[in-house]
């Protein structure tokens, strides 16, 4: 009987310690999280924007969250994001704007952007849209090809046939023996440096490869990613932040988020 009763003391002790190594391994884990805080201005850098609402996707999870709309001083904020690369697109009251960055957030990091909504011609939003919308059927969108390249300097004549380039694009280069991906850094049109290059014109890059004349040219989804808006009114920019920095929120009348 004492035998028989240290086993089972000793098996009961054995099954506990088992029970709280397996509660301690297969319990909840803290999730990573970060914030976001930024400002939506006009395409003059400084002029709030009011009452956008900003989108973000995670592009690990494909997760997609809204902030609220952006105060009277363009501000607004996005709480409890996991740590990881996010997408971004902005609904206005005007129209959607898509943007063709990146930005990381940062576990216990609160990530400062500000956006500047730059709106198309209309030649270029309807570039725009035919592009997105092959973009999403295939992947990438053809938009022209190579009408002349110089190997000495590397620069390349395109000639766009169908919606637009834009700088800061993706681009796939294909040919008999041409087949290469690049983003772009600049481009060129008429001898002067430009944010976009549409339908019946010629825009001017430096290719990172040798090509040739005939080679045709794609835009592709950055990151395989497609764009938030299939006809958007034109490009939200970041053209401040996108690292994480530290911020206090304070309420105030005017704005709840105060940057310091």
């Amino acid at each position: 009987m004492r035998r028989d009763a240290k086993g089972v003391v000793l098996c009961g002790s054995a099954f506990l310690l088992i029970l709280a190594l397996t509660a301690s391994v297969a319990g909840p884990q803290e999730i990573a999280k970060g914030d976001l805080i930024g400002f939506i201005c006009g395409q003059d850098g400084s002029t709030p924007v009011a009452g956008a609402v900003v989108m973000v996707k995670n592009l690990t999870t494909g997760v997609v969250t809204e902030a609220g709309e952006s105060d009277d001083l363009g501000m607004f904020k996005v709480a409890g994001l996991d740590a990881g690369i996010y997408a971004l697109g902005v609904r206005s009251q005007g129209g959607d704007f898509n943007c063709q960055d990146f930005f990381g957030i940062t576990s216990q990091k609160t990530a400062k952007i500000s956006v500047a909504l730059n709106r198309y011609d209309p030649a270029a939003a309807a570039g725009a849209a035919m592009v997105i919308k092959e973009q999403r059927d295939k992947g990438e969108a053809y938009v022209g090809k190579v009408v002349a390249y110089d190997p000495a300097t590397r620069q390349a004549a395109v000639l766009v046939e169908i919606g637009l380039i834009q700088a800061e694009d993706r681009i796939h280069v294909k040919g008999r023996t041409t087949d290469f991906y690049q983003d772009l850094r600049t481009l060129m049109a008429d001898g002067t440096r430009t944010d976009r290059v549409t339908v019946g014109n010629t825009a001017m890059l430096r290719t990172s490869e040798p090509c040739e004349s005939g080679d045709l040219v794609y835009i592709v989804c950055k990151r395989g990613v497609p764009p938030f808006f299939l006809a958007p009114l034109g490009i939200a920019a970041i053209v401040a932040g996108a690292m994480p920095l530290s911020a206090t929120f304070e309420e105030e009348p005017a704005s709840p988020f105060k940057i310091r």
